[in-house]
């Protein structure tokens, strides 16, 4: 990934942030993480590292925005599904 698409990964991480930071979200129909404050930190990690130019952990970014996976249950059970599909795309679209 060019240094462009990583910019638009950044602000896909920064928006998925915003998102799950800003009110409950519910974990029910994921395994991957534990708790909200699991998220977050992950989240964080994959911003922190993009910030440095590190696209190292960009697979798991993508695995984590596909059908089914954990973000994308996360965000059918809290309300935010337009919100995530939007943000999925945008991946795709920045990845390729």
């Amino acid at each position: 990934m060019n240094a462009r698409g990583t910019d638009a990964a950044l602000e896909i991480v920064e928006a998925l942030l915003a998102i799950v930071q800003a009110g409950p979200q519910d974990l029910t129909w994921q395994h991957r993480y534990a708790s909200e404050d699991e998220l977050v930190c992950d989240l964080r990690d994959h911003a922190a590292r993009l910030r440095r130019g590190d696209a190292s952990r960009l697979p798991d970014l993508r695995h984590l925005l596909l059908p089914t996976a954990p973000l994308c249950e996360i965000a059918i059970s809290s309300g935010w599904s337009e919100t995530y599909l939007t943000l999925a795309n945008r991946l795709d679209e920045a990845a390729s």
